[in-house]
This record gives structure tokens, sequence and C-alpha cells, in this order.
């Protein structure tokens, strides 16, 4: 299936944006596989379907679509030279599971937390945006999170709802972000949602920590991300 992101294209362009997701794949059960594209290269999408739909994350798929986007996104100021193609494992919690729970220390977040965070989560942010967080604490201080990207409010009951993790790096090996990874999953299924994770395929320990948590891979994604020349 074809889906033009008609919004994406306004919002980069119209604000001489210096990044560009110009093509995403993303392959599910429900769905199968989605091809978003900008407008301007719809045709590039289509073409892509009809050569490629049986195997659209195989070398030769990804590199004929490299080529393709370089060629267009030269004349808009972005360079293939300068781009990340981040290829992503998709995981969720299966609806008849029941999450893990987390370890002492372990805990929903409040604004307040961020006083004594120790990782790049802006805990108060993500709060105050309404998203969900949990964490670690070890020695008073938040050295753990599991964070949602987005509100519970902002999707329909049974719906997925993404989930990002970060252990700071003196705190990993210790089950701290699958203990997040599980609270966090709690909090999400008690609202009648399902919760998703991904990480890039190269992240073997991130991946790990899904698996441990109870979460199963259920399918594949891929972003085309540009960056402007001179930035």
């Amino acid at each position: 299936m074809l889906k033009i992101d008609r919004e994406g294209e306004a919002f980069v362009f119209e604000n001489d944006w210096d990044i560009l997701i110009s093509v995403e794949l993303c392959q599910t059960p429900e769905a199968g596989l989605t091809v978003t594209v900008i407008p301007r290269l719809r045709a590039l999408g289509k073409r892509f379907l009809s050569l490629y739909s049986d195997r659209p994350f195989s070398d030769a798929a990804l590199t004929w679509l490299r080529d393709g986007i370089a060629a267009a996104s030269a004349e808009w100021g972005y360079l293939c030279t300068r781009y990340t193609v981040r290829h992503c494992r998709i995981f969720r919690f299966p609806t008849d599971g029941t999450p893990k729970e987390p370890l002492p220390g372990g805990r929903v977040l409040t604004a307040n937390d961020e006083k004594n965070n120790r990782t790049t989560f802006d805990i108060a942010e993500s709060v105050e945006d309404g998203r969900l967080c949990f964490g670690q604490a070890d020695g008073g201080k938040i050295v753990s999170v599991a964070v949602t990207h987005a509100s519970p409010d902002e999707r329909e009951p049974g719906g997925t709802l993404e989930i990002g993790v970060e252990t700071v790096p003196a705190a990993r090996r210790r089950g701290y972000a699958v203990s997040c990874l599980s609270g966090l999953t709690k909090e999400i299924t008690a609202r009648g949602l399902t919760p998703e994770y991904r990480c890039t395929y190269s992240n073997v320990a991130s991946a790990k920590v899904a698996r441990a948590a109870g979460y199963l891979q259920i399918g594949q994604a891929c972003s085309f991300v540009l960056r402007k020349a001179g930035r």
C-alpha cells in the first residue's frame, strides 16, 4: 500500500528544514507492507512497489530506493551522501500476555523526578506532554527510563503506543531496562492499548531487552532520512 505524507513534506519545505524523512517502509501483520513517501516521490513509491513488494527490505530493494531518492533529493538541496537508513525491528507485547513485575525502586515518574534524572530524557517535559514515564532509581537517582512517544489520550482504544527506553551506561546489565519496559507495559495495557517497541537491527542488546520483557517481533520498518548540504 502506498501512503502520501503531504503534511510531512509541507512542514519540511515551508520551514526550510534541514532534515527530511523522504521514504518510510513498514511491514506488520495487520497492515502488510506500507510505503510512505512525500508527494514529490509518489512515482518512485509506485515503481518500488511494482518491483520489490515481495522483498522490500532486501539489499537490492534498499539500494534501488536509495539511488532513486538521491537523484531527486539533489534538486532540493538534500544529499544522499548525508543520509541515514534506519532499519528497525518492530516488537509488540502480546494481547494475552502478562507484564513482568518491575524491580524494587521502579515506579511511574512525575515531573518532579526531573531534578534527580541522570538520563537524557526530559522527564518533566514528557509528563507535561501527557506521555507516560516509568523509571528505575538507584541511589536516589533515576538511571533508567521508559517513556511513551505520545500521550495515551492520542490513541484510539486497542491502538498501539510506542515506547523508548534508556539506561545510563554505568547502570547497564542490572536488569533496569527490562524493569522499566515491563513497568510501562503494565501501565499501557491497563489503558486498553498495545505497547510497541522498536530498535535498529544492529542493536542486539535492545532486542534482548524487548524479548526479556515478553515482547514478540512482529515486523520491521525502514526510514530514509536526508540532510541538507552544508548543515
